[in-house]
């Protein structure tokens, strides 16, 4: 993407609650969350080119694959559709996908859904089975790892070296929470204490279970175009002015370091080059704290607190609503919900919130750059996304 001239703009966006959806099946997700989109810009199905769905464990929660045809088909579609994979950053994929095909003149129109249906599973159990898929199954899930356990292998790490504490991370949750009171569509919409976190019973030393975010359904679409084609539908758009992809070594044990995500600084600094701007022209961020050591290494990798400094900014309230740099005033996954492949599009509709005034009580003020981190797995991609007017 050329900064000076090569941009993409979001028109239109809608998303469904997040939460336990038993009664709809992910086709009746979709369609709900492409519908209130499309009817917020005034287009019909028919004027769409394309649908691209960010998915990141359909096959392993319901079974089911080829989710272009079922879903397009459910939607009442006749366009391309197909599905991106990339676990937890499989929407932000989708759309950096969708991103280029608009840039290229392939696309004109294109819908860009994440969804996933998470609920169906009866045990615990089963769930951590399928999101240890995103690690490495030989050297990691087969010996008995977990998402959760790497995760805490990588907060020993930043304990050790940066003296993090645990109180620190509770204040990622606490202030999440906050957040989420303000969000009529997240999860989980109650204040938590970091008592309530420290005293939640720990899954994997030193992570609590209120460390963590929970399984979910759902699904959120943007609808996406040039900017010629936008003075049609919206006088004001948002647009992704870049979108960088950064990948690490998937297992832990092939990373120089376990207290840093790699594959994020290398996105973000690239997009930062790309753009001409630094971290300080950033006016707020929605990242992915699938736990809150995650957070607090992802605003550290995005420049935006000193390396080792996160947890200290966190407790200081530097990214508080009303902090320097506001993070995650969503909720989060943490409390805006996770349904995997939905995340990366849940965090793009926050900004478009923001951007346009809409986002009510927990409404910034002053705002320039936005930027979304979307990550998989334990690190081994992240997407990392810049958003002005």
């Amino acid at each position: 993407m050329n900064p000076q001239t090569d941009k993409v703009a979001i028109i239109g966006y809608d998303m469904t609650p997040f939460g336990d959806l038993y009664d709809l099946g992910i086709s009746e997700i979709s369609n709900l969350a492409l519908t209130g989109a499309l009817k917020k810009t005034g287009l019909e199905r028919e004027d769409l080119d394309g649908l691209y769905i960010g998915n990141a464990g359909a096959g392993q929660f319901l079974g089911q694959e080829h989710l272009g045809a079922l879903i397009s088909t459910g939607c009442g579609l006749d366009c391309q559709s197909l599905r991106i994979e990339a676990s937890g950053a499989s929407g932000a994929v989708a759309m950096r996908i969708a991103a280029h095909g608009i840039l290229t003149g392939y696309l004109d129109k294109v819908a860009v859904l994440g969804v996933e249906k998470m609920t169906s599973f009866s045990s615990a159990r089963d769930t951590q089975y399928a999101l240890s898929t995103a690690m490495d199954t030989i050297w990691e899930a087969s010996m008995g790892g977990t998402l959760t356990a790497n995760f805490a292998l990588m907060a020993k790490s930043h304990m050790r070296e940066y003296g993090t504490t645990s109180e620190q991370m509770a204040q990622v949750a606490v202030k999440n929470h906050q957040n989420s009171k303000l969000n009529p569509r997240a999860q989980f919409r109650n204040s938590i204490t970091q008592a309530h976190v420290l005293k939640s019973k720990m899954v994997a030393d030193p992570i609590h279970l209120l460390d963590g975010c929970a399984a979910s359904d759902g699904g959120a679409v943007i609808i996406m175009c040039s900017p010629e084609v936008a003075e049609s539908y919206d006088s004001e758009p948002v647009y992704i002015r870049a979108s960088k992809q950064g990948h690490s070594p998937l297992a832990l044990h092939k990373r120089e370091h376990l207290n840093r995500i790699t594959c994020t600084k290398k996105a973000a600094d690239g997009g930062y080059k790309q753009l001409g701007i630094t971290p300080k022209d950033i006016s707020f961020a929605e990242v992915h704290d699938v736990f809150t050591i995650a957070e607090i290494m992802a605003i550290e990798a995005l420049g935006l607190v000193e390396q080792g400094k996160g947890g200290m900014a966190t407790e200081d309230g530097v990214t508080a609503l009303d902090g320097e740099i506001p993070i995650n005033t969503s909720g989060g996954l943490k409390a805006r919900g996770y349904p995997v492949g939905a995340s990366g599009i849940a965090q793009t509709i926050e900004i478009m919130e923001q951007f346009k005034g809409l986002a009510k009580d927990r409404q910034i003020k002053n705002i320039e750059w936005g930027l979304t981190q979307s990550m998989g797995g334990s690190g081994g991609t992240s997407v990392i996304s810049f958003f002005s007017r």
